[in-house]
């Protein structure tokens, strides 16, 4: 899916560093997914709105129960007042809930504002966090 430009999506310098955020969250169970679209639709409102968002992205392969999100913030602040608002807030205890076998995310940091799930997909291989492990 293509990249959205969020509030603060403008052509930058070169050598500004912006932060990356890639997850993986695969739903244990069909009985999670209208809730987990529910709680995504409000999500994404909340990241089109906040301050510091560069770009995002989103990816689903439905029957397998898989997504993917993407974003690019302008620094650290600004990722850290998203994780820790509402909705988002919650979205992260519901999803220990509702988390497949090797939901994971990763953040690294990338001089380009411009969406490239080639990247993040291959940085999803080895992540900063899983929030559940396959056994």
């Amino acid at each position: 899916m293509q990249g959205h430009g969020g509030p603060d999506s403008k052509k930058q310098q070169k050598e500004e560093e912006f932060i990356w955020v890639a997850t993986f969250l695969p739903l244990k169970s069909w009985k999670y997914m209208v809730p987990f679209q529910l709680m995504t639709s409000k999500v994404l409102k909340q990241v089109k709105e906040t301050k510091g968002i560069m770009n995002y992205a989103v990816k689903a392969d439905f029957p397998r129960k898989h997504f993917w999100t993407l974003s690019i913030w302008k620094d650290q602040e600004s990722l850290r007042r998203f994780v820790m608002a509402e909705p988002h807030a919650t979205a992260i205890k519901k999803f220990t809930e509702w988390a497949g076998d090797d939901s994971a995310f990763v953040e690294w940091t990338s001089s380009t504002d411009s969406i490239d799930w080639t990247e993040a997909l291959e940085r999803l291989k080895n992540p900063t966090f899983y929030y559940k492990k396959q056994k």
